[in-house]
């Protein structure tokens, strides 16, 4: 089996999704080739800088100018137009690639290269099926075109909204978002806890905002590390290292047992771990949260696609929201005093959590490409 899967580095969600899958499938085919493709990088490695970069910079730096974007490109041809033609430039880059791998599938998880393949299989390129899997928990035009032949959604309400757009109710299919099998793993809480010094016999709150350690975590922690409960924090700053010398400094004038981390590649453990997830409400994250089992309380989301699942996360009892987190310490301070809202919490992630999504989307991949070779199969007859 060859498959080609085409991301985008902006954030981790969309890459991590995709290594999930990929290393799901060669758990059960290791012969299987797959290629996972940093689309634009690849095309060209300085516009990637330009976009992904730019990208980046806004959400930091100006989050509302990021929100206001996303709304005009549900709503303004004008904008959707420039992002259609960028891409129909693009996709020619790509084509030869796509013609020298000669996949058997495409997987595309993020709008760019959904767009990009949609453009040439329009133009009769090639005929090879290809897979959308969306990595939030609300949809948004730039991920809809046509020649999908398959949308993978992370919930049933997307399912209906994908429809009212105007999607092939028969092509959407509610799996879930892929995350890693290290979140399906079981640890020894006691023991990662005293490995990083903190006390197994404790509740623990977890406080992060994704690889890329933004939003106002620094905010959040000065607020929570005054509670008058017996609780301890773990805080996960990512990459960003101005942060973890922003926390060291303020863990040094805090009584609050607390323990500051850098990049890691532990977060299944240290979910496992935490009785409470104060985290921006990033579509992996969310995922990785349901599979974990743990609630969740959602600060700094940037406006549009992390707003967008804030509303879903509220509107299905999964989360409460600390708004920017000026001014959280009694919120936080009422929820973990009631362990039975906690428990129901943990019971409506659970509801959410989707542990069969790679082994569904999977069996999907195998009945696609069986359709496909039916056809060839067909057409050489006739």
């Amino acid at each position: 089996m060859r498959i080609l899967i085409l991301s985008v580095s902006a954030g981790g969600g969309h890459m991590h999704a995709s290594l999930a899958l990929k290393n799901y499938i060669l758990q059960f085919e290791p012969t299987s080739d797959i290629e996972i493709l940093d689309t634009i990088k690849y095309i060209n490695p300085l516009l990637n800088k330009l976009l992904i970069g730019g990208y980046l910079k806004t959400i930091k730096i100006t989050p509302a100018l990021f929100g206001k974007l996303y709304k005009f490109t549900e709503k303004d041809e004008g904008i959707t137009s420039v992002t259609n033609k960028l891409n129909e430039i693009m996709c020619y880059k790509l084509l030869p690639t796509i013609q020298e791998f000669k996949p058997d599938i495409i997987i595309c998880t993020h709008p760019f290269p959904t767009e990009m393949v949609s453009i040439l299989k329009q133009q009769n390129k090639f005929d090879i099926p290809m897979i959308c899997i969306l990595t939030d928990y609300a949809p948004h035009n730039s991920w809809i075109h046509p020649n999908v032949d398959s949308y993978i959604v992370s919930n049933s309400d997307m399912k209906e909204e994908m429809v009212m757009r105007g999607v092939n109710i028969n092509s959407v299919f509610d799996f879930g978002i892929p995350v890693s099998s290290e979140f399906f793993k079981k640890y020894d809480k006691k023991e990662i806890l005293l490995e990083i010094g903190l006390d197994p016999n404790k509740k623990t709150i977890l406080i992060m905002g994704g690889s890329l350690g933004i939003g106002k975590i620094a905010r959040v922690y000065s607020q929570i590390s005054k509670l008058t409960v017996n609780v301890q924090i773990i805080v996960i700053t990512g990459n960003n290292k101005k942060l973890y010398s922003e926390l060291m400094n303020l863990k040094e004038n805090s009584k609050m047992s607390t323990s500051i981390l850098g990049f890691t590649k532990n977060v299944n453990k240290y979910m496992q771990c935490c009785d409470l997830l104060i985290t921006k409400p990033g579509g992996l994250t969310i995922t990785e949260a349901f599979i974990s089992n743990v609630p969740l309380a959602i600060f700094s989301a940037i406006p549009g696609q992390e707003k967008k699942n804030e509303e879903f996360l509220l509107k299905h009892k999964l989360a409460i929201t600390l708004g920017d987190g000026t001014d959280c310490k009694k919120i936080i301070e009422n929820l973990i005093s009631s362990p039975k809202k906690l428990e129901e919490m943990k019971n409506n992630c659970k509801k959410f959590s989707k542990p069969s999504c790679c082994r569904d989307i999977f069996s999907l991949i195998n009945e696609l490409i069986r359709r496909r070779e039916i056809a060839i199969m067909k057409d050489e007859k006739e």
